[in-house]
């Protein structure tokens, strides 16, 4: 800076101080408004209908993984997997709806002893979109079955394979099994029925929900279970406690060792049933 234009520079610079900060208010009001005017309401419904048929050699595992939906499972006879998935995709307008669900994927990894199906993919920008994907599935009662979903109940019967369930929001229900079964959760119910209990037993965890387990009357088992806001109660099994209050249960059930069945909640109740 020279003799000649340090003058001029003194002279605006008070005006320059002056104008940034009303620059600054104008672009912040400028992004406020375009944020405003940003429609991210979902009046718009797309949905389809995605279905595809496999074969299980015996003794497989299908796997299913979901974040938006639920899920029924029905168990037959044969090796033969059906799996519907309905999808659905709520957007702003038709047209983003509908292109949304154009890239709705649901991948498949098959194998003759392995299935997966998982949906939970979410390539692109998803602001303002609403998806799920309902599934009903057919397959053989001797699979092995995974499922892991966020959002959304579980349900599944006659099952004499292995259960393993992995949920965040929704509730659990499996009736008529006859082997072993993990399930873990933290927002919903927990109910499980066994015909028959498999050699690994029973694991049930969650964070805020009840548990309810029913077993064979005459089924021997080791009993483990834990409560921090709640109550245990047994019914209609013979229990031979070697530690028990309000919140803690550990003994045998049916005069002998059997499977574990360990249960625990933080807010809820367990109750174990004999039938």
């Amino acid at each position: 800076m020279n003799a000649r234009t340090r003058p001029l520079v003194a002279a605006i610079a008070p005006a320059l101080r002056r104008a940034v900060p009303l620059v600054l208010v104008a672009i912040v009001a400028a992004m406020t408004t375009t944020a405003c005017n940003l429609d991210l309401s979902t009046r718009a419904e797309a949905r389809d209908q995605w279905k595809r048929s496999y074969t299980l050699t015996k003794d497989g595992a299908f796997e299913l993984r979901n974040t938006n939906g639920r899920v029924r499972i029905v168990t037959t006879e044969g090796n033969a997997v059906e799996v519907t998935a309905e999808r659905s995709v709520k957007a702003a307008n038709d047209e983003a709806a509908k292109q949304a669900l154009a890239s709705f994927e649901i991948a498949e990894t098959v194998a003759p002893d392995r299935i997966l199906i998982d949906s939970t993919n979410r390539p692109g920008i998803t602001i303002g979109l609403q998806r799920q994907a309902h599934y009903t599935i057919r397959l053989p009662r001797w699979a092995n079955v995974t499922v892991r979903e966020t959002n959304g109940d579980i349900e599944i019967s006659g099952l004499t394979g292995t259960f393993r369930a992995e949920a965040t929001n929704g509730r659990i229900e499996a009736r008529d099994l006859e082997n072993s079964a993990t399930v873990e959760t933290t927002n919903g119910d927990v109910s499980l029925g066994f015909a028959k209990l498999g050699s690994a037993g029973v694991t049930c965890e969650t964070t805020n929900g009840r548990i309810h387990v029913t077993i064979p009357r005459n089924a021997q088992a080791r009993l483990s279970a834990r409560v921090t806001n709640g109550t245990i109660h047994t019914d209609n099994l013979t229990v031979a406690a070697s530690e028990q209050s309000r919140r803690r249960l550990e003994g045998t059930v049916g005069g002998g060792d059997g499977p574990s069945v360990r249960l625990s909640t933080t807010n809820g109740e367990i109750s174990v049933s004999g039938k």
